[in-house]
């Protein structure tokens, strides 16, 4: 939640800082389980200690940016195996390394500059664009978070970074490694290929009934029954508190009344001025206009060009002299004014065509801007909707009661960790999908959970969905009869993909025996397509971007295949030229990656030492009932 609170106020340091201690101290190594330590102690290094309960909601926020970026939720079982656990652990350590050697150098931040850094952080304006003190106290609120103790964390932060940026910067790179490094980035190699895709399911043979059951039993885990659980969702949203919020005729007309140009087109008018370097050769021009001498020929007569005098066809707004403005848009067509005070000197305007506006009628209008106003006063409403929600499940509502008590909607669901139904189909969205699947197949029936926040975007709020476990359906076999159409479907694809690697298989063989390339690919009824000066790293066109590290990894002239098309088809290549570059302009992108990549190494060998030299004690008991090891921590 708090990297939610201040994610625009975190800059490549703090990203920088966030890789480094992922690694750093899995390199070293976290040693000494200790006991005799408090249940809520977690880990201590130096004289900092790091409580269960902070790390255990750390551990779930994690979860949820993670389940997020991946589209899918991660299981306590499958987060254990990626190692999510010991690196937010780490991550945790890191920082109260880096607070401690702050403090030590005496590290500080004034008062005024922590509030400045503050206020800079957009995600802490308010609807007027700027900084908003009442919508700060209700986002720390609504997340728990004192302004205190968000001040304190803020200026650990800051701490931190400074530190960090005070390691790195400086490192030059040995020639022979740039050197390296162009070649390996700009070579370039050329092939001849071919794409070879399976056949059509529907064009494979059933297989006997026997054959089928044989491969089902052989195959029964994969046709298992996933674990499917019945969910409650309520969502809390700009477009869903909007639906509650009554608009009045009156508040719709005022709106109306006072941004009649949003409705319509203005007025536009084909506007001509002179500007005159002082106020009597103004007169002395207005004084010939004012004898009849028409503006024309004032302008033929001060030897101005079309593009000296023209300001062509305009809206009031595109002026951008109010003066010139008020001129314009009160003469008649074809009026020319007196001498006017413009911004840049006397001015007189001539006008020619007339545009006139266009106003829609308030009845054309009105469901837009009615809708308009329900959102603006909903994102206003959001953070007191939510405080008022949080309050009646403290007192024990359910959410079925909630969503009557203020006009909102429970959405039940019964799915899978994949959010599909018993049928196959995935069950209708919602807002924050991902994070609630996730959280929803960690949790018990029962059990009351946090909140899922839901990112804003620009000035709009984001919003907030509560859910509940209401039963949980164990995994099971499913019997022949009810997997047989998946069983077949699975069948056909298995004896698709064994075809195809023995075409490719056969291609190769023609092609090593001494046959040519285009020979080959003529006779089996393939198209050969070739591709030129490709790269590491880089797009080719017809080549793959997922093939093209298979292409580097073969010899000049050697065959080679790889899967494409999420493995379905495969690519047939041979490669018909490497080209490697003459030593010349290094990539400056990528050897400012090399460098700071180096900048890392020295900052990781750092950190290190640093948690060397404080000591590291872990309460693995604690962390294995937080992360799902053991039995679930009180």
């Amino acid at each position: 939640m708090l990297q939610s609170l201040r994610k625009h106020a975190s800059g490549f340091v703090a990203k920088l800082l966030m890789a480094l201690l992922i690694v750093s101290f899995g390199i070293w190594g976290i040693a000494d389980v200790f006991r005799g330590f408090g249940s809520q102690t977690l880990a201590t290094i130096g004289s900092t200690e790091i409580s269960a309960p902070e790390f255990r909601q750390l551990y779930q926020e994690r979860l949820q940016q993670i389940s997020q970026q991946i589209k899918r939720g991660v299981a306590p079982d499958q987060a254990r195996a990626l190692g999510i656990p010991d690196q937010l652990l780490s991550e945790r350590l890191g920082e109260a390394a880096l607070d401690d050697r702050a403090t030590r150098l005496r590290l500080a931040l004034s008062d005024d500059e922590l509030a400045k850094r503050i206020q800079q952080n957009p995600a802490f304006f308010g609807p007027s664009g700027a900084f908003d003190h009442d919508y700060f106290q209700r986002l720390l609120r609504s997340n728990g978070f004192t302004e205190a103790r968000f001040v304190s964390a803020e200026r650990k932060l800051a701490l931190r970074q400074q530190l960090i940026q005070s390691l790195g910067g400086g490192i030059e790179l040995p020639a022979v490694l740039t050197s390296g490094i162009q070649r390996f980035e700009n070579e370039e190699r050329s092939v001849d290929y071919v794409i070879l895709n399976p056949t059509p399911a529907k064009d494979i043979a059933d297989p006997t009934e026997d054959a089928l059951r044989a491969f089902f039993e052989a195959r029964k885990v994969a046709f298992k029954a996933p674990e499917f659980r019945k969910i409650s969702v309520l969502a809390l949203t700009p477009d869903v508190v909007a639906k509650t919020i009554e608009i009045s005729d009156a508040d719709v007309q005022q709106v109306y009344d006072a941004n009649s140009a949003r409705f319509g087109t203005p007025e536009k008018r084909v506007v001509q001025q002179i500007v005159f370097p002082n106020a009597d050769e103004a007169k002395a021009a207005a004084d010939k206009l004012a004898a009849g001498t028409a503006f024309a020929d004032i302008v033929l007569e001060r030897k101005l060009t079309p593009t000296d005098v023209e300001l062509g066809t305009v809206t009031r707004a595109q002026i951008f002299d109010k003066a010139v403005a008020d001129a314009a848009f009160s003469l008649p067509q074809d009026g020319t004014s007196g001498v006017i005070t413009g911004r840049f000197g006397p001015v007189i305007i001539h006008v020619g065509a007339i545009t006139p506006g266009s106003v829609k009628p308030l009845a054309e209008v009105a469901g837009e801007i009615r809708t308009q106003l329900q959102l603006q006063r909903a994102q206003q409403d959001l953070l007191n909707k939510h405080d008022q929600i949080e309050d009646d499940r403290a007192g024990g509502a359910k959410l079925t009661e909630i969503a009557t008590k203020y006009g909102l909607t429970v959405q039940t669901l019964d799915v899978d960790r994949q959010g599909k139904t018993a049928d196959g189909t995935a069950a209708p969205d919602f807002p924050g999908r991902t994070d609630v699947l996730s959280g929803a197949f960690t949790t018990d029936v029962g059990a009351e959970n946090d909140p899922v926040q839901i990112a804003g975007t620009g000035n709009q709020a984001g919003g907030y969905v509560w859910y509940d476990v209401e039963a949980i359906t164990p995994p099971r076999d499913r019997t022949f009869e009810e997997a047989r159409a998946q069983v077949l479907e699975r069948w056909k694809q298995d004896e698709a993909q064994k075809a195809l690697d023995a075409r490719v298989a056969d291609l190769k063989k023609r092609i090593e025996g001494g046959e040519s390339f285009a020979k080959v690919a003529q006779e089996a009824g393939l198209e050969l397509k070739w591709a030129n000066g490709i790269r590491r790293g880089r797009a080719s066109a017809g080549i793959p971007q997922g093939a093209i590290a298979a292409v580097f990894d073969a010899k000049k002239g050697a065959i080679g295949s790889t899967p494409i098309e999420d493995g379905d088809s495969q690519l047939l290549f041979q490669v018909r030229d490497v080209s490697l570059p003459a030593d010349g302009t290094q990539s400056a992108q990528i050897l400012d990656q090399v460098r700071d990549r180096m900048e890392q190494d020295l900052m990781t060998e750092y950190l290190v030492r640093l948690q060397s030299d404080l000591g590291v004690r872990i309460n693995r008991v604690a962390l294995d009932q937080i992360v799902g090891g053991g039995e679930q921590a009180n």
